[in-house]
């Protein structure tokens, strides 16, 4: 059981690391925590939009470990991952739409 907290303990404060960074890019515009290439092919125009929707990209990717922390923490199951998964997928999707869209 404390294993359990421990691995909970764990990704929770990996989803906060996420979380923090996504806000990071979205409310202060850093698009510097992405790959250079981004913020070199980025038009200063675009750059607000990018920044935001890879932002809420990330933010999802931290939402999904978060509501894994909790579920593996209260019920000692593996089925949080499907919590993961979910937000891995929606912020992955948001993270190439940016990308393919706003990289010029």
């Amino acid at each position: 059981m404390t294993e359990t907290i421990v691995v909970a303990i764990g990704i929770g404060a990996l989803a906060l690391v996420f979380i923090y960074l996504g806000c990071l890019m979205w409310k202060k515009e850093k698009i510097t925590l992405l790959h250079s290439y981004h913020y070199e092919k980025v038009t200063p125009s675009d750059k607000k939009i990018f920044c935001k929707i890879s932002g809420w990209g990330v933010i999802f990717i931290g939402i999904g470990l978060l509501v894994t922390a909790i579920i593996i923490g209260i019920t000692d199951s593996a089925l949080g991952f499907i919590a993961f998964a979910l937000g891995f997928f929606v912020g992955l999707a948001l993270l190439i739409y940016a990308g393919a869209k706003y990289n010029r």
